[in-house]
Formats: C-alpha cells, sequence, structure tokens
C-alpha cells in the first residue's frame, strides 16, 4: 500500500515535472528573444522583489521534488545581485527543510530512502546518533549530496526541527555563498574580459 502510494506521488511529480518542461520549451521556441542572458538580467533587475518572491517560492516547493537546489542556485547567481540572492536563498533554504521535515511520512519520502538508499541511511542514523548538529551541517555543506535526505531522516528519527533547520543551514549557507559569491564575482570577470 505504502509503496504504491510512493508510486502514484512520484507518477505524478514525475508527470508535472515533464509537462512543466515541455511549456518552458514550447514558450522557449515561440519567444527565444526573451531568453537571452541580457534581456533576463534586464527583467530581473527592474523587477527584482518578484523575481526574489518567484525564487523563494519555487525554491521552497522544490524541496518536495527532491531535486537537488544547487542548479537553483547557479541559476539565480546567473540573474539576481548576490547579497539579496542569498538573503533569499537562506530564508528558502528554512522553509523547504521545514515543509519537507513535515511532510517526509505523508509523502513517504523516508521510504524511499530506507528503500532506495539502505546502506547510506543506516550509516546516517548511526552518525546522528552520535553528533547531531555536526553531522547535519556537513551533510547540508557536501555539494553533490542532496540535503533533503538528512531532513527526510532527521524527522524519521525526531530530531528536533531546530536542530534540523540550524543545521542544514549552516551546511548550506556556506556551500550556498562559495556558489553565490564566487559564481557572482566569476561572472563578473567573465563579462568583463569578454566585451575587452
Amino acid at each position: 500500500m505504502n509503496k504504491d502510494k510512493f508510486e502514484n506521488v512520484g507518477s505524478f511529480g514525475l508527470y508535472l515535472w515533464l509537462a512543466l518542461i515541455v511549456g518552458c520549451l514550447t514558450f522557449y521556441v515561440m519567444r527565444p528573444d526573451l531568453f537571452e542572458p541580457a534581456q533576463i538580467r534586464q527583467f530581473f533587475s527592474s523587477n527584482l522583489l518578484s523575481g526574489l518572491t518567484v525564487y523563494f517560492v519555487i525554491s521552497t516547493l522544490r524541496g518536495l521534488t527532491l531535486i537537488p537546489s544547487t542548479p537553483f542556485v547557479l541559476a539565480g547567481t546567473l540573474v539576481f545581485p548576490p547579497l539579496p540572492l542569498f538573503l533569499v536563498n537562506q530564508a528558502a533554504v528554512y522553509s523547504s527543510s521545514a515543509l519537507l521535515y513535515y511532510v517526509t511520512k505523508a509523502m513517504n519520502f523516508d521510504n524511499f530512502f530506507f528503500t532506495h538508499y539502505p546502506k547510506q541511511t543506516e550509516k546516517l542514523i548511526l552518525l546522528l546518533r552520535k553528533r547531531e548538529l555536526p553531522v547535519i551541517s556537513a551533510w547540508g555543506f557536501a555539494p553533490f549530496i542532496p540535503s533533503d535526505m538528512i531532513v527526510c531522516i532527521c524527522s524519521v528519527l525526531r530530531i528536533s526541527v531546530w536542530k534540523t533547520l540550524l543545521g542544514v543551514s549552516i551546511g548550506e549557507g556556506i556551500i550556498c555563498a562559495i556558489y553565490i559569491f564566487g559564481g557572482a564575482a566569476s561572472l563578473s570577470a567573465l563579462l568583463n574580459y569578454l566585451q575587452i
């Protein structure tokens, strides 16, 4: 029963994701001029608050899809100023993690990780029982490991939501600061070089 429920939720999410991709590609084919980097940057510069609001909502809901946040952060560095992006991204880390923490069991994400990654999940549980906050923070910092997994495991183990949010925000904050501020500096240097 639980497996069927998870597969239904997963299938719905997959179809929704595919529909979104097809819609975006169709829009791109119809209006490619709107997707030029200069056009995108100008749009978000003149609509910064609404753009950051949309970014916040998408980043918050991203946690329910278990899609890594790195592509969203890197895309954000292309269109938003670094400091507002970092602050909004940190708020989205809190909201996304809190949302995921509370819906883990309802969406059967706990079964997903225990079924698909049993060895990693068991190792993670053993580590969490020894040192909760440092493990959560280190996991949030690791660039190629999904932070959503640690949030789901913390929810299952009933680790305090505040400790979970603090740990994830520390780790994600450090790695996202590197991405955002380092990426903005690199992008600025590259654009200056190309204009010469």
